[in-house]
């Protein structure tokens, strides 16, 4: 049976290496973004770059968008040369960015009208998993046309939750995110805390990974990037901070209080404000450093040992 033809727009941190995987996967691939150095070095593995999103639609049966944020992706699907205006009936548009759950909707009529189906499958975890094609991939949508692109999706994710209609991929995306973030927060509070008290972060890792205060971010942001000193970006600042704004949006839509959100959200733009928005979320971390005058770092030499002896634990 022939693959399906995939057209992939936004190829940034997170977009590249999806579509390296889907183009692994065997599918035809062709790629589209503003910028032409991740558009070549996809073509030099076997990629076809598209003139515009309209044009990527038109050599597409499935089209997928990764794109930072809401504005970017009404820009690219409903704007002049969009998605839109190439996608052919019986075509499946999937958005895989993070956005307002209500244009994801209104996205979801234009896309009908032209008798193609829509599928929302926002990612869960970072950029390293992103390319290993180990994504948790939430998808919304009709279960028909999710079972159609499950072999897509699966080059690209080895976790697939199917959430229910279309939108509920955005929204479990959104809630995930709005509780991430928060964890993060409290945790850089609680090591900063503990450090400023003469703990060393290799002791404070080891028992609060034994504890109910274990989280994805001590195991992985912090033992990983932050205790090393990395502030790279693998998911930056300012995308924490946009994220739970649609949290807070979303909450606000549905009368449902928020109040420890809506005060992260103010701790990472206090960290924007401090010219830290394009690090790594990790880096909100030096905020409180900066503050009380310590830093929570592995003692020289440390990390390797450190994580060895972790891991026989």
């Amino acid at each position: 049976m022939e693959r399906p033809r995939v057209g992939f727009i936004g190829l940034g941190t997170m977009g590249e290496p999806m579509a390296r995987n889907v183009l692994r996967g065997g599918f035809p691939l062709t790629v589209y973004d503003r910028r032409s150095e991740p558009v070549q070095r996809l073509v030099q593995v076997g990629a076809s770059a598209g003139a515009s999103p309209q044009d990527v639609a038109e050599r597409s049966d499935i089209v997928i968008t990764m794109l930072p944020d809401s504005p970017d992706v009404e820009a690219v699907v409903l704007g002049p040369e969009g998605v839109l205006a190439g996608l052919r009936p019986g075509a499946v548009y999937i958005d895989m960015s993070t956005i307002d759950p209500r244009v994801t909707r209104r996205l979801a009529e234009q896309v009908q009208s032209r008798g193609a189906e829509m599928l929302d499958a926002p990612v869960g975890r970072g950029s390293a998993e992103a390319a290993a094609g180990r994504l948790l991939i939430m998808v919304g949508g009709d279960p028909a046309v999710v079972e159609r692109c499950r072999p897509v999706l699966l080059t690209m994710g080895d976790t697939i939750y199917y959430c229910g209609p279309l939108g509920s991929g955005i929204t479990v995306k959104v809630v995930n995110n709005l509780l991430s973030a928060s964890i993060l927060v409290a945790t850089a509070e609680a090591v900063v805390l503990g450090v400023r008290a003469g703990v060393a972060v290799e002791t404070l890792l080891k028992v609060l990974s034994g504890t109910a205060a274990a989280n994805w971010h001590l195991a992985n942001t912090f033992r990983r990037k932050v205790f090393a000193g990395d502030f790279q970006p693998g998911f930056k600042i300012d995308l924490a901070y946009k994220d739970l704004g649609l949290a807070l949006g979303l909450a606000g839509d549905l009368r449902v209080p928020t109040p420890v959100g809506a005060l992260c959200r103010e701790l990472y733009n206090l960290a924007r404000a401090q010219d830290k928005g394009a690090l790594d979320r990790g880096a909100y971390i030096q905020l409180l450093e900066e503050l009380t005058g310590v830093r929570a770092r592995y003692a020289a030499g440390a990390p390797a040992n450190t994580l060895t002896a972790l891991e026989e634990t």
